[in-house]
């Protein structure tokens, strides 16, 4: 009896403390992976350099007209702008580096239109990452650009990739937050946020609003109605909007209010190259205003 009770004793010991170690594996390799992507973005970060990004939104002159000279060069048939050189070459899926200072996202973005998702647990070297890193859409054209760029990237719960973005529900987040930098191998662009919102990933409701299927607009009714739905879904009022013509980004990360729950952050393109967009038209709807 006691031979039977003591094997017992030592089959549970065992059970226990094989449980503990896979678990401690799979904890490890977890946070292991997260380490080695932030290494992997660190080390791309040094080669771009940080002269020319902004770093506090204060910095930011919105009647700023000159235009910055950007150079390229050929790399087997792309031209990429030299700041993007060094990167581009490592991994030719890359486009662009996202950014929104005062938070944790400042990361490159990949693009795979024959297999969008490839990067959802991949990092930048190719190898699996819980982190994956932040990708566009396959359907849209992230250097045309399309009518709205739509990047995903995982709500980490230890703030990295988009984990922030779900702070865009706060009003006062949002306004110290209003820009959002993204430079791709043709161009550095500059967007300001114009909504943001809770939603769902619903295919079964025709009414739901699928953000996510919208990239180029076939008219200026398609356009209207995509900003119009991002704005009514937005918990607060955002002054800023879009006009037909305008270029969108759209960044989507998970949220975990609902099963399939996402949360949205939209953006419109205000300078391109240091160029303000449409400057001319603003400052024409300005004095019409005084007047």
């Amino acid at each position: 009896m006691r031979r039977k009770k003591n094997l017992i004793i030592n089959l549970l010991i065992i059970v226990f403390t094989a449980t503990f170690l896979i678990s401690g594996f799979y904890i490890g390799r977890y946070y292991y992976t997260i380490y080695r992507s932030e290494k992997a973005v660190s080390d791309l970060k040094k080669l771009i350099g940080e002269d020319d990004k902004i770093t506090d939104t204060n910095q930011i002159n919105t009647e700023q007209s000159e235009e910055k000279k950007v150079e390229f060069t050929d790399i087997d048939g792309v031209q990429v702008q030299n700041k993007f050189v060094k990167v581009y070459k490592k991994n030719k899926d890359f486009i662009g580096w996202l950014t929104i200072s005062g938070t944790k996202i400042d990361y490159p973005v990949m693009h795979t239109p024959n297999n969008e998702e490839y990067y959802l647990r991949n990092d930048f070297k190719k190898n699996w990452s819980i982190e994956g890193t932040p990708f566009a859409a396959g359907k849209c054209d992230p250097l045309k650009p399309s009518d709205n760029v739509i990047i995903y990237g995982h709500n980490m719960n230890t703030g990295t990739l988009f984990g922030e973005l779900t702070k865009y529900a706060d009003k006062g987040f949002y306004e110290s937050h209003k820009y959002i930098e993204f430079d791709t191998i043709k161009e550095d662009a500059l967007y300001e946020v114009i909504a943001t919102f809770k939603t769902e990933i619903d295919y079964s409701n025709k009414n739901a609003f699928k953000y996510y299927n919208f990239f180029d607009a076939n008219d200026k009714t398609e356009f209207d109605d995509y900003v119009k739905k991002a704005k009514e879904a937005s918990p607060y009022q955002i002054e800023t909007t879009a006009n037909y013509g305008d270029k969108l980004l759209t960044l989507s990360t998970c949220s975990y209010h609902k099963n399939q729950g996402r949360y949205v952050v939209v953006a419109k393109r205000i300078m391109v190259n240091n160029k303000l967009i449409n400057q001319d038209k603003d400052k024409k709807k300005k004095k019409k205003k005084k007047k």
